[in-house]
């Protein structure tokens, strides 16, 4: 199961990357990483919103809240490491003689 979850993932990420280089078909790099910067920061709202349901007792499934602490944290790492990664990049293209 968990090789067919790669796999549509690969799926759909590579569709947007073939259009990277044109603008004017579909996403490009910026609009993907902004739409990563806004999941994570749903994920982060979401996760606090059930944090405070479940301090001020609005709700008892501990099971959902720490779900969704975990997801948020997740994304955020993933997204972290997309930065770190990007970073060295542009950093070893500036490092390249010309």
């Amino acid at each position: 199961m968990a090789v067919q979850g790669v796999n549509l993932i690969n799926n759909g990420i590579a569709s947007p990357i073939k259009s990277v280089g044109n603008s004017d078909e579909g996403i490009n790099f910026k609009n993907l990483l902004m739409d990563a910067l806004n999941n994570v920061n749903t994920l982060e709202q979401e996760s606090a919103k059930m944090t405070e349901d479940f301090i001020a007792g609005r709700t008892d499934d501990i099971h959902s809240v720490l779900i969704a602490s975990e997801k948020a944290s997740i994304s955020l790492q993933f997204i972290m490491e997309v930065r770190n990664k990007v970073m060295e990049a542009y950093q070893e293209i500036m490092r390249m003689q010309v």
